[in-house]
């Protein structure tokens, strides 16, 4: 019937339809934020199938019952074992960063699920067309309906609002071949200018951009959540003198893919999404631009190290070599990482 003693900050709430043919690619969720004593009331639409706000004076009675634990043995606890490895997961993810990216309607869905909503509604207008277009002019006015359906359906999914990456610089007028490979090898201005015209200057803010794509991604199953992630790590990652002025920034860069990676499947390196060595050049470009920048960020590269090491099993030379050379990968039993040993 519920959850008690929910701790309070960033939560991510999401569901399937029962009956989906393919329930992991049609879920819908969205990102709640709890502070101390709150109570979030959600009702089952058994038509849209998905958890949906009562009204306002039902929501009312029902959190007046719960501070007065009338539900109370109905309530299973919030499973105390996942509260520090989703804090470190959220770190960086604040409300207005919520507020910022999150869709129109608040509600994230698998990207699969989108598309397959706008091929039922297109493969539905054609079909009504071609039935109705010999009747005087039908088949248009049910054209124009369907685009006015399709536009419906597009605000209803909605579409995460993240912020642009800057594309590698091409060679400018003037410029040597010197600077321009710096350019290509070296994105620490692209990093800069992003950090000021999106973030007004906060890096920490870009982190938690980078953990709510993630969280989109690997619990909302939504493509565009991962090509932010991937667009972010690429960026962070080949950053070096970023790296070396930005000592803060990227100590909790480490610590955040850290986390993700302790929490990710043991299979993630060689996922379809994955496999094109996005992941393992990143891994490898981080610790490398990190491990000679402060005593504090070589400690952490040797736990992001050990860590790939011990749950993914690969070393430095596997990472270079991920793709179509990858070693196979082997599953191992999936469990929450102890966190503490990043916090140093």
């Amino acid at each position: 019937m519920g959850v008690k003693l929910v701790p309070p900050g960033l939560h991510y709430v999401y569901s399937s339809p029962r009956a989906s043919e393919d329930i992991g690619l049609a879920r819908t969720g969205f990102f709640l934020f709890l502070k101390p004593k709150d109570v979030a009331v959600f009702r089952w639409d058994p038509e849209g199938e998905e958890l949906v706000r009562p009204n306002p004076d039902e929501e009312l009675r029902y959190a007046d019952g719960v501070r007065s634990f009338d539900f109370d043995r109905n309530l299973g606890p919030y499973p105390l074992e996942l509260q520090e490895p989703w804090a470190e997961l959220t770190r960086h993810a604040t409300a207005e960063l919520v507020q910022k990216v999150e869709p129109v309607s608040g509600r994230i869905r698998s990207k699969r699920a989108e598309y397959d909503a706008h091929a039922e509604t297109k493969q539905e207008t054609e079909g009504k067309a071609q039935d109705q277009g010999g009747e005087d002019g039908a088949g248009d006015q049910v054209m124009a309906d369907s685009v006015q359906k399709v536009e419906e359906v597009i605000e209803s999914n909605g579409s995460l609002f993240f912020s642009t990456i800057p594309k590698q610089m091409r060679k400018g007028r003037g410029q040597t071949a010197e600077e321009t490979t710096k350019l290509h090898m070296d994105r620490t201005l692209q990093l800069e200018q992003m950090l000021a015209r999106e973030y007004s200057g906060n890096e920490l803010a870009m982190l938690g951009e980078l953990q709510l794509a993630y969280i989109a991604f690997l619990l909302g199953q939504n493509a565009d959540g991962f090509d932010q992630w991937r667009g972010l790590l690429q960026l962070l990652c080949s950053c070096e003198e970023a790296a070396q002025r930005r000592t803060e920034l990227y100590a909790e860069l480490l610590r955040a893919f850290f986390a993700q990676m302790s929490q990710a499947p043991s299979d993630l390196f060689g996922d379809d999404l994955t496999k094109d060595n996005f992941l393992g050049n990143c891994t490898l470009s981080l610790l490398e631009i990190c491990e000679e920048a402060s005593p504090k960020l070589r400690k952490r590269c040797g736990k992001l190290r050990q860590l790939v090491e011990q749950k993914f099993g690969l070393s430095a030379q596997d990472l270079a070599l991920l793709g179509e050379d990858a070693p196979e990968i082997v599953d191992l039993e999936g469990h929450f990482v102890n966190l503490n040993t990043m916090c140093e």
